[in-house]
């Protein structure tokens, strides 16, 4: 006699669940998230992606409310990822002997400043996030600028030493400055919720996009080679790499590259889009960017985070159907952005551990962003690397060396990575 249906779908139950466990446990120790996130496709398919995701927020809860205790207690300090207490305006900037044909112009990007009319109707935890972003306005200088490439700093949220101090990160292969990065504290609630911000210069660099060789796409569907081009991939040329979007079970957002659309475009939703010349642009698919315009790529995700200056209201009230299917905004994990200033000539990343959305969304406001968006979150998927040349070989050095510590030369290595992402190159320079 055969075992009974019924107990056969029990069985898949009890392992499903058990399978689940063992994710849950794998996933919440850092040397086994690469193991963790090979398994969570299988329960996806298993449980559902809805149910896999409660599985791992309840898990995210966990940590957080285990680092509150230990913050609390005093059993540990913020710690910032790298050396934040220099000053770039001092030692180690090579852009500073550069000759005034270098220059380019001095943006200021000022943060809080008293409410004004449009914020003080707003609930009270609102209004922070709004006065920064209504005052958040990329305004040239109109004195002639120093010589060099520079950012105003970021007024500190927070006490951490060097917080909002923009320091060089990436030179070009002339020794000039094209990135600079900072940390920033906007949870007060969570000192530990660091955000790194880096900001590119779009003047001195190119922004890139790659399909994944198999994200974003539907199963059998179209998809991209998930390498940077060889003759980008010089020592000297390729200087960063970074995420890009959800995977497409997450909420088929469209994507394309060099004319291969492995999901259509959708209105209504945040899309950076790269233009054949170069320039790089964040705006609302159907309203600020057309179909019928002419692109080199463009990818999706989600709905935007700051719009024409001011941050989105639904980053205090969304839910999962507006960030993505895995996660809602409440949930407390490692995130990702990416935005522009007002002129779009500064493109910034932003990532970091334990974030909820409205501080994610107050740091980008607060560095400058005019017009951005979300991009992948959760450990192993949100990461960046600076990329130098070591001996004429490409190295890949993670923004965060313990968060983002797993498949750190994933843009780098000779093998396609499964999911998409921008890189990062230098201009050659012209006279």
């Amino acid at each position: 006699m055969g075992i009974p249906s019924r107990w056969n779908k029990r069985r898949v139950i009890i392992l499903a669940i058990i399978a689940g466990v063992i994710f849950l446990c794998l996933f919440g120790l850092q040397n086994w998230e690469p193991i963790a996130s090979k398994m969570a496709n299988p329960l996806r398919r298993l449980l559902g992606v809805e149910r896999v995701a409660q599985m791992e927020t309840v898990l995210f809860d966990i940590q957080d409310k285990i680092n509150r205790w230990k913050y609390n207690m005093g059993l540990a300090e913020p710690k910032t990822p790298w050396d934040a207490s220099q000053n770039p305006t001092h030692s180690g900037n090579p852009a500073a002997s550069l000759t005034e044909a270098t220059a380019t112009p001095v943006r200021s990007y000022p943060s809080a400043t008293p409410l004004s009319s449009d914020a003080t109707s707003l609930p009270a935890g609102q209004r922070t996030a709004t006065a920064i972003a209504l005052s958040t306005k990329a305004t040239p200088s109109a004195a002639p600028t120093p010589v060099g490439w520079i950012l105003p700093d970021v007024e500190p949220f927070g006490t951490l030493e060097g917080e909002g101090v923009w320091q060089p990160y990436i030179y070009n292969s002339r020794g000039e400055v094209v990135a600079y990065r900072t940390i920033l504290q906007p949870d007060p609630e969570r000192p530990y919720a660091l955000v790194a911000a880096v900001a590119f210069d779009l003047n001195q660099t190119d922004l890139h996009f790659k399909l994944g060789s198999k994200e974003p796409a539907y199963p059998g569907g179209a998809h991209g080679t998930g390498l940077v081009p060889p003759e980008d991939k010089q020592p000297g040329k390729l200087l960063a790499a970074f995420n890009g979007g959800f995977i497409a079970e997450h909420g088929y957002y469209g994507a394309m590259e060099n004319g291969i659309i492995p999901l259509g475009a959708k209105n209504g939703l945040a899309t950076l889009a790269i233009y054949p010349d170069g320039e790089v642009r964040i705006g609302e698919w159907g309203k600020d960017l057309l179909e019928n315009e002419d692109y080199s790529a463009w990818r999706q995700n989600a709905i935007p985070i700051i719009q024409n200056g001011e941050i989105n209201p639904k980053v205090y009230t969304g839910t999962w159907v507006d960030w993505g299917a895995n996660y809602d905004f409440n949930a407390v994990t490692l995130r990702s952005s990416v935005g522009l200033s007002e002129d779009n000539k500064v493109l910034y990343y932003f990532a970091g551990p334990s974030l909820l959305m409205p501080p994610l969304a107050e740091a980008m406001a607060a560095a400058g962003v005019h017009n951005g968006m979300l991009l992948d979150i959760n450990p192993t998927h949100a990461h960046f690397t600076a990329v130098r040349a070591e001996d004429g070989k490409l190295v890949a050095e993670p923004l965060f060396p313990e968060e983002m510590n797993v498949w750190v030369d994933r843009y780098v290595r000779e093998w396609p990575y499964e999911q998409d992402f921008f890189y990062v190159t230098a201009k050659e320079k012209t006279q």
